[in-house]
């Protein structure tokens, strides 16, 4: 479906006109007329009906409204999503957990800007899951990530190994385990979880997203196991508290891209600011840095 014909009709359901809908065009009415008849042929229904007071909708295109405008605002949407700003030779889109902004993405940001000005970024946010297909579908460029999705043409390596580990509430009354919401973070972890904790009772309230998880700690002062990465600085301010004597696990960060970019310059520099300033971070926070890089045959399912 022509997205040019829907324009026309929406211009001309709004205004009632196929002469002012033209002149908003900046096209012969003959031409709105035509591709007015061309989206009635594609749809079998007639849209507008000639009366008095100009045209008017008909009970079909009443009901075709309203998908003609979504229909159009997301073209444009995609259109702006993959657009190259003017200026720039390329456009490099990247997601990555919110709660790495500080640590990652930000200096990124700056690492970018100085040796690849030429280069605009575009920051998304997204699921993983749907990152990995933004990806496949030439959408998106780079994701950081903890569960990869095996995916033909996707590349993941192993930035750093995080250490996800078991904190509450400095505040927190009684027990960590009488308000503690369980993170989900894939099926490993939850096998070696009811091992270790074979005891404790199901939380009544589980999350699959960092931030969710920390937000509800810090709230309503409860325990959850997080990253080491994403709770440092609370634990450094005294918000949150290690609970002692429980397992910490070992969890890979990955970073997924295309094994064949089209733009495969600016995705090296990008990727390789991306390394650096993680081993540098990794270094910092005390974890251990990944070596290798994973194909989709060998990387771990979720």
């Amino acid at each position: 479906m022509d997205t040019e014909n829907l324009r026309s009709f929406l211009e001309v359901a709004t205004h009632g006109s196929f002469t002012v809908a033209a002149n908003r065009l900046n096209l012969a009415q003959s031409t709105v007329s035509a591709r007015i008849r061309g989206l009635e042929e594609q749809l079998g229904r007639k849209l507008f009906v000639r009366d008095s007071d100009g045209v008017s909708l008909t009970p079909a295109g009443r009901q075709f409204l309203p998908h003609a405008s979504t229909i159009t605002r997301t073209w444009e949407q995609s259109r702006q999503d993959i657009a190259v700003p003017d200026g720039y030779e390329t456009l490099l889109r990247l997601t990555a957990p919110a709660y790495l902004w500080d640590s990652i993405t930000s200096p990124w940001i700056g690492w970018m800007r100085q040796r690849r000005p030429n280069v605009a970024l575009r920051l998304e946010g997204s699921f993983p899951d749907l990152a990995i297909d933004q990806i496949a579908e030439g959408l998106l460029d780079i994701c950081i990530l903890y569960l990869p999705k095996p995916h033909p043409g996707i590349v993941y390596e192993t930035l750093a190994v995080d250490q996800v580990v078991l904190v509450q509430h400095a505040e927190q009354p009684g027990s960590w385990t009488d308000n503690y919401i369980l993170m989900d973070w894939g099926l490993e972890f939850r096998i070696e979880h009811d091992r270790a904790f074979a005891g404790v009772v199901k939380p009544a309230i589980s999350a699959g997203l960092v931030f969710i998880g920390l937000q509800h700690v810090l709230s309503q002062k409860a325990a959850a196991y997080l990253p080491l990465s994403a709770v440092s600085a609370h634990i450094e301010r005294g918000e949150l508290k290690r609970v002692e004597g429980t397992p910490v696990f070992q969890r890979p960060i990955y970073l997924a891209y295309p094994a064949n970019p089209a733009s495969s310059d600016a995705l090296d520099i990008a990727l390789t600011g991306l390394r650096m300033l993680v081993r540098d971070w990794s270094g910092a926070i005390g974890f251990a840095e990944g070596d290798r890089a994973l194909s989709m045959a060998d990387a771990p399912a979720p």
